[in-house]
């Protein structure tokens, strides 16, 4: 094994030599063989002999001639590997030098051997205030593990290129006598050959419980060239996408199957499944040289509709089960992704019981490790790809579901759109959003999450309305495309049309989407000058983030009458449009001077986020007052948590209505951090008044949250008109129209929700 002071201080010249060598022996080679080709070989070939020696004669001529070419492709082979190898050692031993020479600075040092130690602090005051200093031995000793792991990864890099080195050079010269053309020209391509034998031998006789080792340098290897695409490319290219699914399958239910015995075993293969699915993303890619094509894909489908023979107390699962696992970690290229999602749908309509019916009664054997289930229903993994990849969440939203009309196994863009409401083809947001919250119970394990499907679900829609994923919630606003906002009022008309589905009627059992409340009010909030615009935009005042989406102003109305009634999305809500209609009001302030009558302004800012303001009160009423309704502490905490809408809000819409004027420090620094205090501060005090009211019986008062929102809006004026130089009349003569416009709209807003639920 390689030590740190074996790649620190390993002679790479030599072998640089040997690379230079190696280049001029095949360029040698090479015009050897091409003289040979061009000269005695096309003299035998037009030569007209005959006889016994002119046969002999002939086949002796075209053997030496290939030998020339077969050693020139040996010398260049030979040239190409240590050339990849003479790469990796170098930047291997380039990293340790860098980690040596910049450890002091960070207050390190690295031994002969490779060990890091913290340098002693220089003085006794430092000394004695690390001793008080309750963090100081966590934080330094956070920092040491990660400069040894890089130390030691720079090591294990070197490590694998030797290894690699040796099998290259032994497959490579395979035949004592005869030259032969290089099995492998790369360290990638034989480590991907390599990954794919050990998948084989894992999976082969004796299974994960006899081949441990095996398995543990197949995650090593893996692991390692999780971000290669050369190697990625190359090992499912050798493996076969059949291959692929039926190892996977049979790695992970075996292993998981062995139980607690075997958990080491079940903790290899989780990373695994990690590595794996990473790698497909890089390997299907239009972006990666020599990707696995559209012919691959085909392939792919294929076996994800064929039932495989697997282990684990199952007689058979399905590709697509396994693929479902594989393509919960990565980024994929939207063409792949919406191609096996929608052949996918496409099974799970003909069959919704299918993956049912192939799922092993035992509850260990699983082919995923989360806590989104165990991985026999494959469209939670399609959905938590989609919400990891934007893009295709967006292509495949916009999709139409269709059948095997041209009878070729697979579905595609070739076959025909199934029919859905009013002469419409049937799209994936209907399909999707149909689907029963409980669809995936069979999948469930001890510790999974409630409806992990109907979860993943909603985050691949928010990903397909915002391009925003779950974990990139702190990541800059993006413009909205016309295809994302066609989602967006897909799901705003469908809720809209049936508000049922999240708010069912008294004595009856949530609606089936109210688990994705909390889902549509982050669409919502992402939404929001769209959504005010559907209230009132006659004046055109209102600006979208990109494409404005087209709400009718029924549907948005009852859409967010229904999922308002959430404490999170009324949260989400809330802060959203208290922030957008602070914008208006900036806006309309900061350029008072293009409006010849800025009263009439102010109204047309502050009416649309009035009448939200409105439809949120009456759906926070309906769902404080419901048999199992919320208290109103949910409501005010649902305000507190989402105040990061108040941020995204006015990021969002800053470069179209704020002035950047230095005024009193930067306009968006100061109404993020003033509109969050105020709204959590009026929450919390309109929590406050009601303290002592039964949740389940007090009658909501109406008229102070009028007030409330009146109250912002006199507030965004007031705030707005700081610094201007206008009059104190005129600022309290706009604040107080602000707030009468916003307490007049407000009624109307409620009035919506009213009027559509049969009130009066």
């Amino acid at each position: 094994m390689l030590t740190y002071e074996n790649v620190m201080n390993a002679p790479l010249s030599q072998l640089q030599t040997a690379v230079t060598d190696w280049t001029a022996m095949a360029g040698k080679l090479d015009e050897m063989a091409e003289a040979a080709r061009n000269g005695m070989k096309a003299k035998s070939d037009k030569a007209e002999w005959s006889g016994v020696t002119a046969g002999v004669a002939r086949g002796f001529v075209d053997k030496t001639a290939k030998e020339f070419e077969d050693a020139a492709k040996a010398a260049q082979g030979m040239y190409q590997v240590l050339a990849d190898a003479h790469a990796t050692f170098k930047a291997a031993q380039d990293e340790l030098k860098k980690l040596a020479a910049e450890a002091p600075a960070a207050g390190f040092k690295i031994d002969a051997d490779g060990r890091v130690t913290a340098v002693p602090l220089p003085t006794e005051g430092e000394r004695n205030a690390a001793r008080h200093d309750p963090d100081y031995q966590a934080t330094l000793n956070t920092a040491r593990n990660a400069w040894q792991a890089r130390i030691n990864r720079a090591v294990e890099d070197a490590q694998n290129a030797d290894d690699s080195l040796v099998r290259v050079l032994q497959a490579n010269v395979a035949d004592d006598h005869d030259f032969s053309g290089a099995r492998f020209t790369t360290l990638d391509a034989e480590q991907a050959a390599r990954a794919a034998d050990l998948m084989k031998k894992v999976t082969g006789d004796g299974g994960t419980a006899r081949n441990v080792e095996a398995l543990r340098e197949l995650e090593e290897l893996l692991d390692d060239n999780r971000t290669d695409p050369e190697f990625a490319t190359g090992f499912y290219r050798t493996i076969g996408a059949e291959g692929t699914l039926e190892m996977y399958s049979k790695m992970s239910l075996d292993a998981t199957g062995l139980g607690q015995p075997g958990k080491d075993r079940a903790l290899m293969v989780a990373n695994i499944q990690s590595d794996m699915g990473a790698m497909l993303g890089l390997a299907t890619h239009k972006d990666v040289p020599n990707h696995l094509d559209a012919a691959w894909t085909t392939q792919l489908m294929k076996a994800g509709r064929k039932e495989m023979a697997v282990y684990g107390g199952v007689q058979q699962i399905y590709g697509y089960q396994a693929l479902g696992a594989l393509l919960r970690e990565g980024k994929y290229d939207t063409e792949f992704l919406t191609s096996v999602g929608r052949d996918m749908v496409a099974m799970d309509r003909k069959d919704p019981r299918a993956w049912e019916f192939h799922t092993p009664y035992g509850m260990d054997s699983v082919l995923s490790q989360g806590r989104d289930g165990r991985g026999f229903y494959p469209l939670t993994g399609l959905m938590e790809a989609l919400g990891n990849n934007p893009d295709a969440a967006t292509a495949f939203f916009n999709e139409p579901v269709r059948e095997d009309t041209n009878k070729d196994g697979i579905v595609t863009k070739d076959d025909k759109p199934v029919g859905g409401q009013h002469g419409k083809a049937q799209g994936m947001v209907d399909y999707m959003l149909d689907q029963k919250p409980y669809a995936d119970s069979f999948d469930m394990t001890r510790a999974s999450d409630l409806h992990p499907a109907q979860q993943a679900l909603g985050d691949a829609l928010m990903a397909a309305v915002s391009h925003r994923g779950p974990g990139d919630e702190d990541s800059p606003p993006v413009p909205h495309t016309k295809e994302m906002a066609a989602v967006m009022e897909r799901v705003v008309e469908k809720i809209g049309d049936k508000p049922e589905l999240i708010d069912a009627p008294p004595g009856e059992p949530d609606g089936p989407l109210n688990g994705l409340s909390g889902h549509f009010g982050q669409m919502a909030a992402e939404y929001m000058p769209d959504i005010q615009a559907a209230a009132e935009n006659g004046s055109r005042m209102i600006k979208a983030n990109g494409e404005m989406a087209e709400f009718n102003k029924a549907d948005m109305a009852a859409f967010i009458g229904a999922v308002g009634q959430d404490p999170d999305a009324y949260g989400a809500i809330t802060n959203a449009q208290r922030a957008f209609t602070t914008t208006l009001v900036n806006d309309v302030i900061a350029h008072r001077g293009e409006y010849e009558e800025i009263d009439a302004a102010i109204t047309v800012a502050v009416h649309p986020g009035g009448q939200i303001a409105g439809i949120l009160s009456e759906a926070r009423a309906e769902g404080t007052f419901a048999e199992n309704g919320h208290k109103a502490e949910e409501y005010v905490k649902g305000v507190e948590d989402n105040a990061k809408w108040v941020n995204r809000a006015i990021s969002a819409a800053g470069g179209k209505y704020l002035e950047m004027v230095p005024l009193a420090g930067d306009v968006v620094e100061w109404l993020q951090e003033d509109i969050t205090e105020g709204v959590v501060e009026r929450a919390t005090k309109d929590q406050a008044e009601k303290t002592g009211e039964a949740d389940h019986k007090a009658v909501l008062d109406y008229t102070q949250a009028q007030l409330e929102a009146g109250r912002s809006a006199e507030q965004s004026v007031r705030k707005a008109a700081e610094g201007t130089g206008m009059s104190q009349r005129s600022i309290d003569a706009l604040a107080g129209l602000a707030s009468a416009e916003t307490a007049n709209a407000h009624a109307v807003g409620r009035g919506h929700v009213v009027t559509s639920n049969g009130g009066s």
